[in-house]
């Protein structure tokens, strides 16, 4: 778990927002994110999470699905960085390399998960990410 410590010296849990369109999804990443002890926050959209980044200053990574109806994964992306300029981003689809090929992400990329995936797989990939900010 991802510890911050405050002007204070006690410890805090970071802070995750996690975006997906699909409401089952969305819900095993929130449970499994609150029992690695992280503080979550959840968005059905790009327009709910902005208004989530923008009201939390606070969300030190984000964790988006890449094909979302209205605006994409990246595009969203680049609208949360005026927010959260010092949040990290993990990208995650369930769809095939072609795909995300369209959506310029590569696969290989220490910024992008396959669903799904298992939880220690994503511990690791999120205390990466937490880790080199």
């Amino acid at each position: 778990m991802e510890e911050l410590l405050t002007s204070g010296g006690s410890a805090v849990q970071a802070t995750l927002l996690v975006i997906d369109d699909d409401a089952a999804m969305r819900t095993i990443l929130s449970m499994t994110l609150n029992s690695f002890g992280y503080v979550v926050l959840d968005a059905a959209d790009g327009e709910e999470g902005l208004r989530i980044a923008r009201a939390h200053p606070e969300i030190r990574l984000v964790v988006l699905d890449v094909v979302m109806a209205g605006v994409s994964g990246k595009e969203l992306a680049e609208q949360l960085k005026i927010y959260l300029p010092d949040s990290s981003l993990l990208f995650c689809s369930g769809h095939p390399a072609s795909v995300m090929a369209r959506f310029d992400i590569d696969l290989n990329s220490e910024h992008f998960l396959q669903k799904p995936c298992r939880p220690p797989e994503l511990q690791r990939k999120l205390t990466e990410l937490l880790s080199s900010r």
